[in-house]
């Protein structure tokens, strides 16, 4: 085929239909709504959004990690690595994300409403990633030529860096609103599951690639990595947003109250989200579980501090865990097909609760040899926690697919974010001060050990709502008739017919 074929069949306007049908004739046609694809034309679509998530994934892996080592390696104390790194982009985020998702639900042009959101903030995202890769020399730049605050140099340096990130965290906030929604508009819904599953394995294998062969260079090529990824990500997402194209969609559902203006947004959006207890039950589980996972910020140094591996270790640990799940969640998609992912990530709950969280203990009563506790860690990671992960990788998206409504699937999925967010925000402040708190008492590499405490105080409370919200899902129908509640009835988007096997 083509490149001009292959264009014409993705982005041509002869390959959309206003009508819910499948031609029976060859070649076979798939369809989305108004998006219908030949066989070559979905292979292409899969090809596309498989690589934006690859570039996506590579620039993400990115900052974290990089970030945390700079902030430390300059001296922040615990709670402001938390605040900085954790609460400050959290709150960011919280606070754009519903803003961003409910007016992607409703935009409507000629590019679709999710890709604009993605390509109007790309250059901006890559200048952010830039000024992340000299943003230590900028502060200390900005300390010799102009500090009224009487700053030290690591201070300035501190500050500088958390500026930055924070500039990061708002533009990549448009992306992650809107990237993820992009697949249930553009992939036939008998496709999603089969889909889903294949981006979770490239997403992992592309983060155990980051973990294999440049995590132990986070320190010493920390400005080479960061301009490698604005690199990666400006021509190859912005090659996906080019060749994906979004179908029509049918007019949004009407304000609450007013016809426009942002107190009828806000309206809306509560109205929407919140009207209904079965969906309270999902966002107290999520806020729960999220303060919990506010510990994780600090994961890196409890493997470095807590366990006593180095960075070449841990990102073997990682890449091995990666690539064991990536391999696992083909089969967490075919269980999530077979009995529904609410009760996939049900077990994965079970199994981190039972198993995973109560393992990880050991640290506190063993303190072998780093190369011992390296090993030690390959064992629990391919055992217990890639199963758990590849099990729990059918939350978001595939969970939340089949339990929210598709017309407002954007607006729901920045709720169930809102509650992770703000749960993490406060997570990631209270975890950094009860490792500081800690220290004292036991020592600084005992405190890192005591992570897996303080995520089980919350996970157990957290599981106790998911159960809430599973019993809630069965009397709404369960398998067979469950139908997302809504406060009003939205237009529908198009369903389809029958969609043929590949």
């Amino acid at each position: 085929m083509t490149k001009h074929a292959i264009r014409h069949l993705i982005r041509d306007d002869s390959y959309l239909s206003t009508e819910n049908t499948i031609v029976d004739n060859e070649p076979k046609l798939y369809q989305c709504g108004t998006l219908v694809y030949t066989k070559a034309a979905l292979m292409v679509l899969f090809f596309w959004l498989l690589w934006g998530d690859v570039c996506y994934t590579l620039m993400e892996s990115v900052t974290g990690p990089i970030m945390l080592l700079k902030f430390d390696g300059l001296g922040a104390p615990k709670w402001q690595i938390g605040l900085i790194a954790a609460t400050i982009p959290t709150a960011v985020y919280s606070f754009l994300n519903p803003v961003i998702s409910f007016k992607s639900d409703r935009y409507r042009s000629r590019w679709g409403r999710r890709i604009p959101f993605i390509l109007f903030t790309l250059p901006f995202l890559v200048l952010a990633l830039v000024g992340l890769a000299f943003g230590d020399r900028l502060g200390f730049w900005l300390h010799g030529h102009f500090n009224p605050a009487g700053l030290s140099a690591n201070q300035m340096a501190i500050y500088t860096l958390g500026g930055l990130l924070v500039t990061f965290t708002f533009f990549n906030t448009f992306v992650c609103s809107t990237f993820w929604y992009l697949f249930n508009d553009v992939v036939p819904v008998g496709l999603l599951a089969r889909f889903m599953s294949w981006f979770r394995v490239v997403g992992t294998l592309s983060a155990a690639g980051y973990s294999f062969f440049i995590l132990q260079f986070s320190k010493s090529y920390s400005t080479e990595i960061f301009l490698g990824a604005a690199g990666l990500y400006m021509v190859g997402f912005g090659l996906m947003c080019y060749f994906v194209r979004e179908g029509e969609y049918p007019p949004p559902a009407p304000y609450v109250g007013a016809p426009r203006g942002p107190g009828a947004m806000v309206a809306t959006y509560a109205a929407e989200c919140h009207s209904h207890k079965h969906y309270w039950y999902l966002w107290i589980c999520t806020f729960i579980g999220s303060i919990g996972n506010g510990i994780g910020a600090f994961d890196l140094l409890f493997k470095q501090d807590g366990i006593g591996l180095d960075l070449e270790h841990i990102g073997y640990l990682a890449g091995t865990i990666s690539i064991t799940v990536s391999v696992l969640i083909i089969g967490s998609g075919w269980l999530a097909d077979r009995f529904h992912p609410i009760r996939v990530v049900m077990a994965a709950s079970i199994m981190s609760l039972v198993l995973v969280t109560p393992a990880s203990m050991i640290w506190l009563f063993w303190h072998p040899s780093p190369q011992v506790a390296f090993w030690a860690s390959i064992a629990m990671g391919i055992g217990l926690m890639a199963p758990a992960a590849a099990l729990g990788g059918m939350w978001d998206p595939p969970m939340l697919m089949r339990v929210f409504p598709r017309a407002q699937y954007g607006t729901f999925c920045s709720t169930n974010a809102v509650w992770r967010s703000l749960g993490g925000m406060l997570g990631g402040t209270l975890a950094g001060g009860f490792i500081d708190f800690m220290t004292p008492l036991v020592g600084q590499k005992q405190a890192y050990c005591f992570s897996p405490v303080w995520s089980l105080c919350f996970a157990i409370p957290s599981f106790f709502f998911f159960i809430k919200f599973y019993q809630s899902w069965k009397r709404l129908g369960g398998d067979e008739a469950y139908v997302a509640p809504e406060l009003m009835q939205a237009p529908a988007l198009e369903t389809e017919q029958p969609i043929p096997t590949l």
